[in-house]
């Protein structure tokens, strides 16, 4: 699980030298230690060492501060998924989704602020994303795809069942998701399945992907060769 570092503006420095960052994850520490309602560009410059208006230069407002957060989270999001996929090193398309499964638990058990923040209601509360900022919308959609394109590409081969793509990436994502949040959430230790266990969590992961493949595989008799 990776610590939140905020980087202060040095006693003796005119400016902070990386103010963005630093007050991404200030916002990042308060959302994880209180929630939305201890979240305030006031707060986040006290933990960053700057003036109270110091962080207007970067963000408008706290919704604003929420939303880099959020493409943050996405974005590592991707990037975990991509790195497990890359590491299967194989071709095989089952075997890249259950892969990116794998990336997508990592990403929450390493990165649970910004899981929450990013799944938790605060980006978008009354569920209009058309008024997000560009970069996020962007982050958001990148992450969806790594799925959606694996399943996409198994429905166009044969290799899964016909149907939506988005529908079947629907029940794929849910399942991780609900997986990766139980994990995170400590509700899944009575069955030996424990964040700091990376064993636990993969035995756990194998199992949620085997009821995937159930679920998803094309029936034998119209795969196609």
């Amino acid at each position: 699980m990776a610590s939140i570092r905020v980087p202060r503006k040095r006693p003796n420095a005119y400016q902070h030298g990386d103010l963005r960052n630093a007050l991404i994850q200030a916002g990042l520490k308060l959302l994880a230690e209180g929630g939305v309602a201890a979240l305030s560009l006031r707060a986040a410059a006290e933990l960053a060492g700057v003036s109270h208006a110091a962080p207007y230069r970067h963000f408008r407002d706290k919704n604003q501060l929420v939303g880099a957060i959020a493409e943050e989270g996405f974005r590592l999001l991707t990037r975990h998924m991509r790195e497990s996929i890359a590491a299967a090193r194989t071709t095989d398309l089952w075997t890249r989704l259950c892969a990116a499964g794998h990336g997508y638990v990592a990403f929450a058990i390493a990165h649970p602020a910004h899981f929450r923040t990013v799944f938790g209601g605060f980006v978008s509360p009354d569920g209009d994303h058309s008024r997000l900022d560009p970069g996020l919308r962007e982050a958001g959609d990148e992450a969806y795809r790594v799925m959606r394109d694996l399943i996409e590409e198994g429905v166009r081969t044969g290799v899964l069942r016909a149907g939506d793509p988005d529908q079947l990436s629907l029940a794929a994502w849910s399942l991780v998701h609900g997986l990766s949040m139980l994990t995170i959430e400590g509700q899944l230790q009575v069955l030996g399945v424990k964040p700091d266990d990376p064993a636990s969590v993969r035995r756990a992961t194998d199992a949620m992907n085997v009821l995937l493949e159930t679920g998803l595989r094309a029936p034998a008799a119209t795969r196609r060769r």
